[in-house]
């Protein structure tokens, strides 16, 4: 059985077979449209509203993820006027590599990674506008390496506006000896188990885009080793 990181599963799991499959597990159109099926049982109205789409487009895929295998029919709800009919999808799928329409695991990572991008890209971009001055650092160090940051005001200025917005952003290559990667390692570890027991109720909540990477760099690559970004 598949170990997962990011939550617990105890159904059971779907093993694709066929290309057809794994590309449309790797579609993100036809997965949002996928998605509310996973584990449960739904009509195609339903569906369509949790995925934000018309029920037109919806009943386009069902047909589409019905003839793939990826989703089967679950009988009829009955109601005054015409039954509903229902679906469901498998509560897990297993989607061998070798069966993806990318070309090697870097370009599924970073195909996977694009709405993330994305949206990480319009929330900085709105974060910085509550900056009393938008500007980029571009500059070197003491210590004699070149580096490029978001100029950020004094200290004072910047917890009052910590009082009124949330979140941050920061990315960069550092060299760090074992000692170091691994105490950020336990840090990373701690806040995905707090991160973990948050629950999905959204009530009383809004949507955060949270990142978290520590990935051991090749010191022979030369993007390592690259300027800060323009």
């Amino acid at each position: 059985m598949p170990h997962t990181i990011l939550g617990s599963f105890d159904g059971e799991w779907f093993e694709v077979r066929t290309p057809r499959q794994a590309r449309l597990l790797s579609d993100p159109a036809a997965l949002r449209h996928l998605e509310p099926f996973i584990g449960r049982t739904l009509g195609a109205a339903e569906a369509a509203r949790e995925a934000g789409v018309s029920v037109e487009r919806m009943l386009y895929r069902v047909r589409q993820l019905r003839a793939a295998g990826l989703l089967e029919g679950a009988g009829e709800r009955q109601r005054a006027g015409r039954a509903i009919r229902l679906y469901r999808a498998p509560g897990g799928f297993r989607i061998p590599f070798h069966l993806t329409p990318f070309a090697d695991l870097e370009a599924q990572i970073a195909r996977h990674g694009l709405p993330f991008d994305r949206l990480r890209a319009r929330a900085g971009a709105r974060g910085l506008a509550h900056l009393p001055l938008n500007a980029r650092l571009l500059y070197r160090s003491t210590g004699g390496e070149v580096h490029s940051e978001t100029f950020m005001p004094d200290a004072r200025t910047y917890a009052a506006l910590r009082e009124h917005h949330i979140g941050g952003d920061y990315m960069g290559v550092l060299w760090l000896d074992d000692a170091a990667a691994r105490q950020v390692q336990e840090a990373l570890d701690a806040l995905r188990e707090r991160l973990g027991q948050q629950g999905t109720g959204r009530e009383g909540k809004r949507p955060y885009l949270i990142q978290t990477a520590l990935a051991p760099l090749d010191p022979d690559d030369p993007e390592t080793l690259l300027g800060p970004p323009g």
